[in-house]
């Protein structure tokens, strides 16, 4: 992700059942992900994405902040891209029901654990497109730990992935089409 998203949209139903929606492991997997969510401030949770035929991507992220039924924010952290940003639900009562406002902003670059170092790579100062990669050695376990850092132009195909209008128009089908369905169907 790399510029942020913010959208907004009403629903006919109270910012409870709308709550319902977004904290519920259940009803996040009908509109969401596959997830193992829990609304407890500092929970650690997974989203499994396969928004890409055969391709399985773990999404990390954990609670930051929680506070039922108006506002909940949590880091998103996907395993492909490794770019961290941070997803925050507004919910405002309005005649007729809830807006409710989504910001998916990035937070920095990647975070990366060298093996064998163990430095904590954050903020790493880089352009946009580039990405830390292993020196290719014959050998896969010793490349592992005989890691060293090299900037690589990343592919064509993880920039068009990256590309914001892709993160916008995900999050516009998923509130619009997927979330009112589930509202109707489990809130």
């Amino acid at each position: 992700m790399k510029e942020q998203v913010k959208l907004n949209v009403f629903y006919p139903h109270p910012p409870e059942k709308v709550w319902q929606a977004l904290t519920d492991c259940r009803v996040l997997n009908a509109w969401m992900m596959p997830n193992n969510f829990e609304p407890c401030l500092g929970h650690k949770f997974k989203f499994e994405s396969n928004s890409l035929p055969g391709i399985k991507t773990i999404i990390h992220c954990e609670v930051v902040e929680l506070n039922k039924p108006k506002r909940l924010a949590y880091t998103w952290q996907d395993e492909m891209t490794s770019e961290p940003s941070l997803v925050t639900w507004i919910l405002n009562p309005v005649e007729g029901g809830t807006q409710l406002q989504l910001r998916h902003q990035p937070t920095g670059y990647a975070t990366t654990v060298i093996s064998g170092i163990g430095t904590d790579l954050k903020q790493i100062d880089i352009r946009p497109g580039l990405f830390l990669c292993e020196q290719p050695t014959s050998n896969f376990n010793e490349q592992i730990s005989h890691t060293s850092l090299v900037q690589m132009p990343a592919g064509e195909e993880l920039n068009t992935l990256l590309n914001r209008q892709n993160s916008i128009d995900e999050w516009n089908y998923r509130l619009n089409c997927k979330l009112p369905q589930a509202l109707q169907t489990y809130c």
